[in-house]
């Protein structure tokens, strides 16, 4: 993907690359000058880029399936996208996930990075992230990720990402990417007058399920020593950062079997003793472990035995450094605990502030005044919403980002412990459809959380009717929504090292912005667990009237699945139009399922969409709802297989709305009945 609008395809390795946006929220796009476009030739990609000059951290969110092993890549010229020249700096952080990934600086116009990592998905949706430390405007020309096989890279897990340092085709005459790598690695050509070059028009073949997938094109080529040398020096490198630890995989194929070759591989401090490369097959060697040398200086050569009548060859190699997993992946919520109820006393839980910077020590916010929020609110003008913690204001900030600002009022029932839950967990926590917090304020009795501006409100008052959309809330808008804010809950169930649950799913706390996409707020309650041992959390019932779970309500074992129960309401609301509770008509669970009884989807569809739906979406959306709100929560789905569910939802409306025309509407007497009608689908 890149920061252009549209698909367009690279004319060298004929990829095509699709418009970053779904995958991120904010910044700018931008084309590299235009005396600028010929170093781009070949990779179409790097004429365009997104840069994000706000916000401390910008993140990816990239689709993953949970535990499949891919390969990311970002590329980065700046082209004078801005108008600046020589000489730049430009200096930012890339993670991947919360680790830091690697640091990328640029001093001048014309570089070009590329940046390339290997790891294995924690979840369905990963993020990679690009940090401002203050060293200028981070960007990215182009994003890249690309699945790779199962059985590569053996000692990758989600716990050992790694980072590439280099990669090398040797004896090749120029670099090379996809398409001669299936799997788009990059490999760089190398030469030395030290090296003597070989090759091969034989076939090499690879005897077992290879773990590294070498093609075969790269192993027909390979350097040895020139002269009569017996030593081979394949690579040198002095790190700058002495910290960093490097695994190394070394790539053979013999081209004759007519006299021993055989040789003694160091790889620093590592000995492997007489190796021999197979003929025609590919074989591959590697370092124990992660290596660190005490000098800092790293070696790879291969010295030939006393035996051998041949010198030392290689094909290729590839060096990585670990990414230190020296965070987790989210945060464990390690609040401060109280003798007093917050609930009790609202203004006790503000006593104690002196020391309140111990707790937001890690916090990547902005801290507010409250003379400034009074500043940007216009002394709290405009108000825009309430909830349990008190009102919400409009404000413009000094750069007129428009922002929310939620007071909390004396009379709250919300307390400290609410306020750094909602602090703590989106500072650690980043997803395009979760909403993201610009800072906060704490200050003497005022606690204040401002966050991103979502325009068109919360998903409640548009199905009620209570908010101008500007547009029809069609049936297709409703689905995506909801796919939306089940991909953020994705994200917090599976997406994060330990789980957190977010107690209070609700279409009030579903918010949309200008364009109508959805994240989904309000972290107040959250919890997450606290090891990976823990099959639930014990804790006193909190939520919703209307959304939470029964099960959870009764026995006080939180898990993932009370969340499943509180979106399939919200399911059910979307489908409806209705409030989880009318009085003396029951709970929108019972009076649904009383509904789709007769078989007849427009029974229990929302009469302002007019029949304006594909039948067979509607039904997917009602049948994922009914399993998620089922009364034991062994039987309820997880949000990933929600998410799949809804994916399936929403493509059957697309189709209809392509295709429509007269005739094309499926009468509701036509359509497949629900499963949990009289008849079987």
């Amino acid at each position: 993907m890149d920061g252009a609008q549209g698909v367009r395809q690279d004319t060298s390795t004929h990829i095509t690359y699709v418009s970053d946006a779904p995958y991120v929220d904010g910044g700018e796009t931008h084309k590299i000058a235009a005396d600028q476009e010929f170093r781009a030739d070949g990779h179409i990609a790097l004429r365009t880029l997104r840069s994000f000059p706000s916000g401390g951290r910008n993140c990816y969110t990239l689709p993953t399936e949970s535990g499949g092993k891919y390969l990311v890549r970002m590329e980065f010229m700046h082209g004078k996208y801005d108008g600046r020249s020589n000489p730049l700096s430009v200096r930012f952080g890339l993670l991947l996930g919360t680790n830091l990934w690697d640091t990328v600086t640029l001093t001048n116009t014309t570089d070009y990075l590329a940046y390339e990592a290997v790891f294995a998905a924690w979840a369905s949706w990963v993020p990679v992230c690009l940090l401002n430390t203050g060293g200028g405007t981070p960007f990215v020309n182009t994003l890249e990720l690309r699945q790779l096989g199962p059985l590569l890279y053996p000692d990758v897990t989600t716990d050992q990402p790694m980072s590439l340092y280099t990669r090398a085709d040797l004896g090749a005459a120029t670099f090379t990417r996809f398409p001669k790598d299936p799997y788009d690695r990059y490999w760089w050509e190398y030469a030395r007058s030290s090296w003597a070059n070989l090759s091969t028009q034989n076939t090499i073949t690879h005897e077992d399920q290879d773990s590294f997938a070498v093609p075969s094109s790269f192993l027909r080529t390979a350097i040895t020593t020139a002269g009569n040398g017996t030593v081979l020096n394949v690579a040198t490198w002095y790190p700058s950062d002495s910290s960093l630890l490097f695994r190394v995989f070394l790539h053979f194929t013999d081209f004759q079997n007519s006299q021993l070759r055989q040789f003694n591989v160091y790889i620093n401090d590592e000995e492997l003793n007489n190796y021999s490369p197979k003929y025609l097959t590919a074989s591959s060697v590697h370092n124990s472990g992660w290596s660190k040398t005490a000098d800092g200086i790293y070696n790879i050569t291969l010295a030939a035995t006393n035996m051998s009548v041949l010198p030392p060859m290689i094909s290729a190699y590839e060096i990585y450094n670990l990414i230190a997993n020296d965070t987790p992946r989210t945060f464990s919520m390690d609040f401060p605990t109280y003798d007093h109820p917050t609930a009790a006393k609202p203004n006790d839980a503000l006593v104690s502030t002196n020391s309140h910077g111990d707790h937001m020590q890690n916090s990547e916010n902005r801290q507010f005044t409250y003379k400034e929020l009074e500043k940007f609110t216009n002394k709290f003008e405009r108000s825009i919403g309430q909830g349990g913690f008190g009102l919400v204001y409009y404000g413009r900030l000094e750069d007129d980002t428009e922002v929310a600002v939620k007071m909390r009022s004396e009379t709250s029932s919300h307390g400290l412990d609410e306020f750094l839950a909602e602090v703590n967990s989106l500072t650690k926590v980043h997803h395009r459809n979760l909403v993201s917090l610009v800072g906060y304020c704490w200050e003497k009795d005022h606690l204040a959380l401002v966050y991103e501006y979502m325009s068109r409100g919360c998903l409640s008052d548009l199905l009620r009717g209570k908010r101008s959309v500007g547009e029809t809330l069609t049936w297709g808008t409703r689905v995506r929504i909801v796919l939306e804010s089940a991909q953020g809950l994705d994200y917090l169930h599976k997406g994060c090292s330990l789980p957190i649950i977010h107690r209070d799913v609700k279409t009030n706390n579903i918010l949309l912005g200008q364009n109508l996409r959805a994240k989904i707020a309000d972290f107040g309650l959250c919890k997450t667990y606290l090891s990976e041992m823990q099959t639930h959390i014990s804790t006193n019932a909190a939520g919703s009237a209307g959304y939470m779970d029964p099960e959870y309500y009764h026995t006080g074992w939180l898990t993932e699945s009370s969340d499943v129960y509180s979106f399939g309401v919200v399911l059910l609301e979307v489908a409806t139009g209705e409030p989880p509770i009318l009085p003396g008509h029951g709970h929108i669970v019972q009076r649904v399922k009383q509904k789709i009884a007769s078989g007849n989807v427009s029974m229990v569809a929302d009469a302002k969409l007019e029949g304006a739906y594909d039948v067979n979406s509607m039904w997917k959306l009602v049948d994922t709802a009914m399993a998620c709100t089922a009364d034991a929560a062994i039987r309820r789905p997880t949000m990933a297989v929600v998410v799949a569910q809804l994916r399936e939802s929403l493509a059957l409306e697309e189709s209809r709305e392509d295709n429509s025309a007269p005739g094309s509407f499926m009468s509701t007497s036509e359509a497949s009945m629900s499963k949990f009608g009289p008849s079987a689908r």
